[in-house]
């Protein structure tokens, strides 16, 4: 896949950073596919950046990153409004969607993205399941 190919990465900031660790590790492994639009979500310091900006400055930003996007890349795990926000808007627009969950955490995700038949939903019990496999799964979605 060339370098051209844009992943937005989705995950839960605000609601809880429960899952830092396996967005680190996706986010680096999503780069070996293209380039990795909302990459600051795995970052450390995402909340201490955003305070040098307004909201709606971000949000300008998450939105020009949604429209740029060939495929959105969301960790559905910990509950998040923004998730579910960003999923809709790309959804909307028409856009790849695939989401993951870790079963053993939230062993149900929402019934407004298991029933669209236009995302792609994969649960896991270890985040290797998803790495090894990750780019036949884009590749799916291409």
């Amino acid at each position: 896949m060339s370098n051209n190919f844009k992943i937005y990465f989705s995950g839960s900031i605000y609601g809880g950073r429960q899952k830092l660790e396996t967005y680190k590790k996706l986010v680096k492994e999503l780069q070996k596919y293209g380039e990795v639009l909302d990459a600051e979500v795995a970052d450390d310091n995402v909340l201490i950046d955003e305070k040098g900006k307004s909201d709606n400055e971000i949000f300008e930003n998450l939105e020009k990153k949604l429209n740029e996007a060939d495929i959105v890349f969301a960790e559905l795990t910990v509950t998040s409004l923004g998730v579910g926000y960003e999923i809709g808007y790309a959804d909307k627009l028409n856009k790849k969607i695939i989401g993951i969950y870790d079963s053993t955490v939230t062993p149900k995700i929402t019934t407004m993205l298991r029933g669209n038949k236009r995302l792609k939903i994969i649960p896991y019990k270890d985040i290797n399941e998803i790495l090894i496999n990750l780019g036949e799964i884009i590749k799916e979605e291409k």
